[in-house]
């Protein structure tokens, strides 16, 4: 009668173990890394919507105390401010402010006077300059930056 010895050796569990372990911190590492690199992509889409949203609003002549209004946004290191009129004005109470996440800032806003605003009716870029049209949005962590480029229609026609 043959004896068969069935199991494990110490060598296979620790190969399996180690192997284990090794995928287990690949993942972990990539999970934690995940909220700052979308969060750049994610902050830069809502912008963008916000600056057509702007756009719209003076394009279609939705009214701001009665009469046909610009619209635009106003750009700081750490937010950006929706407003109404053709410059910003920070005690106006419709202003609407959006914080960047703590791990975003604004860097090189090479606007005029750090704004973009939208004229009425035509929606076009006001007081546009083409030396005048860029901000980079920097991700603190990840050193991760993107600039954003907009033209005389107001178009964004560069994101690097």
């Amino acid at each position: 009668m043959v004896k068969r010895n069935y199991g494990y050796t110490l060598i296979e569990i620790m190969v399996v173990v180690t192997a284990s372990l090794i995928l287990l911190s690949m993942v972990t590492l990539n999970v934690v890394n995940l909220k700052p690199r979308t969060s750049i992509h994610t902050t830069i889409t809502t912008l963008l919507s916000d600056l057509k949203e702007q756009q719209m609003k003076a394009m279609t002549g939705k009214e701001s105390g009665g009469s046909a209004s610009n619209y635009g946004i106003r750009f700081e290191s750490d937010r950006y401010i929706l407003f109404s009129g053709a410059t910003y004005n920070p005690n106006n109470s419709s202003n609407f402010t959006v914080n960047l996440d703590d791990n975003l800032v604004m860097e090189n806003i090479n606007l005029p006077s750090s704004t973009i605003a939208f004229t009425a009716l035509s929606g076009e870029y006001l007081n546009f300059n083409p030396l005048e049209n860029s901000f980079t949005i920097r991700n603190t962590i990840l050193n991760e930056q993107k600039t954003i480029i907009i033209n005389r229609a107001g178009n964004v026609i560069a994101v690097n």
